[in-house]
């Protein structure tokens, strides 16, 4: 799905997808660019653009752990390959909750300012369970621009329907 051709905007589908409380993946294109963006209940969990740093990478960057404890830690992965490299971080002590969340919102941020510049963007949205290793999460209406958000809150102020009344109510909080 184009989004020029929908006539949605990337702000608008992130607006909807929060505002329905949907779980799957968006999968963005533009040109030879492919990134994607995971959500568990309209939530923001992970986001991936070409450009964005590995959690691991970020670690070593920042000082937090060696380039040998990164490496090691990547090879236990391989046996564990459920497990996020953060999460095992977090479980030898490592690394703090604070600093490893601190760092996953940095790398969603940086991702969607990289999608909000896409020209041509191309979307799909796969819906599928989303079980989130932690609660780590952003909001999609950080992402949405306040005038964005406020057409929707006035279009649903003035079309309230029975079901329109629970959307209203999410918007609210989004």
């Amino acid at each position: 799905m184009n989004c020029e051709s929908t006539g949605f905007s990337l702000q608008e589908v992130l607006l909807l997808i929060g505002m329905e409380a949907r779980s799957g993946e968006l999968v963005l294109e533009s040109g030879n660019n492919i990134g994607s963006i995971i959500f568990h209940a309209g939530r923001i969990v992970q986001a991936f653009s070409p450009y964005s740093r590995a959690i691991g990478d970020l670690l070593v960057e920042d000082g937090v752990i060696s380039e040998s404890e990164l490496l090691e830690m990547l090879h236990q992965q391989k046996k564990r390959s459920a497990v996020p490299i953060g999460a095992m971080f977090l479980q030898t002590g490592k690394v703090s909750f604070e600093k490893l969340e601190m760092m996953i919102h940095e790398q969603i941020r940086n991702s969607l300012k990289d999608f909000m510049v896409w020209q041509k963007l191309n979307i799909s949205f796969v819906d599928r369970e989303i079980r989130p290793f932690d609660r780590i999460c952003l909001p999609v209406h950080e992402f949405i621009a306040s005038d964005v958000l406020k057409s929707a809150q006035n279009f649903f102020s003035l079309h309230p329907t029975s079901t329109d009344t629970a959307a209203t109510a999410s918007t609210k909080t989004l």
